[in-house]
């Protein structure tokens, strides 16, 4: 019964640390650590590493430096999931608030990495920031892909942190095929880093 639980929580949320574990089985960290081996599950570090090169297999749009924190899931056209370990660095002079920048690059980042084009551009965004967000939070951004007209899609991203909602955004990001992409480098309006 407990390792059917503990495969339900790992399925729900892989991110789950064994201390996370732990406390909804109401059981022991060793124990947790012994029904996962039994299980064959390995620990957080390996099961995220395994998550990403899986995912990043599926990148089209973006490279995998090029998105903001580890993406770990990718399902093109549909859903993605990346998780951003906060840090000092990016926090505002003196004080422990991550700025606002960071938070917004993951998710715009994700919205461009879940569709399964070679040129994704966000055309429009609308971002709402409901709690502040702490040197040391893990930020869980999901993106969902929703309508799509031609070459722009509607892309929602929620972010979390310990299950609360801290983000959302909505996005319009427009797949650009390569002549049009090259129309755009002649008419100066859009130039290429060499």
């Amino acid at each position: 019964m407990r390792h059917d639980r503990l495969l339900s929580l790992l399925e729900e949320n892989p991110l789950h640390t064994d201390e996370d574990l732990a406390h909804a089985l109401k059981a022991s960290i060793s124990t947790v650590r012994l029904d996962r081996a039994l299980l064959g599950v390995p620990e957080l570090r390996e099961r995220m590493r395994h998550m990403a090169e899986k995912a990043t297999s599926k990148l089209r749009s973006l490279a995998q430096d090029d998105v903001v924190g580890d993406l770990l899931e990718l399902e093109p056209n549909m859903w993605a999931l990346s998780v951003l370990q906060t840090g000092k660095e990016m926090a505002f002079r003196h004080s422990s608030l991550v700025w606002d920048h960071h938070i917004y690059a993951q998710a715009s980042s994700l919205a461009m990495a879940v569709i399964g084009a070679d040129m994704v551009v966000t055309g429009a965004a609308r971002a709402r920031y409901r709690a502040p967000v702490r040197v040391g939070d893990k930020l869980i951004a999901r993106a969902k892909v929703g309508i799509s007209k031609g070459n722009k899609y509607v892309v929602s991203v929620r972010t979390k942190v310990e299950g609360r909602e801290i983000f959302t955004g909505r996005f319009i990001v427009v797949v650009l095929e390569d002549g049009e992409y090259q129309a755009l480098e002649e008419q100066g309006l859009w130039t290429q880093e060499e």
